[in-house]
């Protein structure tokens, strides 16, 4: 009877679950669902390996990446400064001497320029004489001022060059100082000749203080001398004056 009891007991343990099934759905268990198949491959083709896929359709297309700024092509070269701007004040000319005030020096310096330069080349040396207040004296043409005495030579045979004597005050440190100073300022500083002598020497019973200057211009040359002559032992040809010569001459250069 026991045993019976027992076995009836686990039957009924077993049979429950199956009679609590059915009073709650009223309808036997869903069948199990099969595993869904397999979706077939995309179209899409796999990008190869390091190059991006694209976007998927209707997907906003990412900004496109900023380009780092293009660097500034680099500047022209630098121009090179220019040179400074010439000065507005032009370079000094050299000073023109002063003019002499040495009353013989400013007969010469006539005699020079309004007679001897044009008579040797090629003016009548008569009427120039007399122009510049000269006086007709045998053959030559004279002039005294105040402490000299100016003689124009005849020009003979040497057309192309003039002879002027002159007495003039000694000078005892110089001999003619005054002449040599406004004929040297003449030549070389006003009209830019060169000095070609400047020397002294005894020949027999005189000495010979010779300065002479010349210049090479537009086909021709032109020399001029002046020459103070005095005894050998230094002393005045005459007790109270010096005698110059002075000389121009020109001549025609090959062209």
């Amino acid at each position: 009877m026991r045993l019976a009891a027992v076995v009836s007991l686990f039957a009924s343990i077993a049979l429950a679950p199956a009679a609590l099934a059915q009073t709650q759905g009223g309808e036997p268990a869903a069948a199990p669902q099969p595993a869904p198949a397999e979706s077939p491959p995309s179209a899409t083709p796999t990008p190869a390996p390091g190059v991006s896929a694209p976007p998927p359709a209707g997907a906003t297309a990412p900004a496109a990446p900023q380009l780092a700024p293009a660097e500034s092509s680099p500047s022209a070269a630098p121009t090179l400064g220019a040179p400074p701007p010439a000065s507005t004040e032009a370079a000094a000319a050299p000073a023109l001497p002063a003019a002499p005030t040495d009353p013989g020096a400013i007969r010469l310096l006539n005699t020079l320029e309004s007679v001897c330069i044009p008579a040797a080349n090629g003016k009548e040396l008569g009427p120039l004489a007399r122009a510049a207040g000269y006086r007709k004296s045998g053959d030559n043409y004279v002039l005294k001022d105040t402490g000299y005495q100016f003689t124009i030579l005849p020009q003979g045979s040497n057309p192309n060059q003039c002879h002027v004597d002159i007495l003039h005050p000694v000078d005892q440190e110089s001999p003619g100082k005054p002449l040599v100073v406004a004929l040297h300022n003449w030549a070389v500083l006003t009209h830019g000749w060169s000095l070609y002598r400047n020397d002294k020497n005894v020949s027999g019973s005189q000495e010979f203080t010779t300065r002479s200057w010349e210049t090479t211009a537009d086909g021709k040359s032109e020399g001029l001398v002046l020459t103070t002559i005095r005894k050998a032992d230094g002393s005045p040809a005459q007790r109270a004056a010096d005698t110059s010569e002075m000389i121009y001459s020109v001549t025609k250069t090959a062209s």
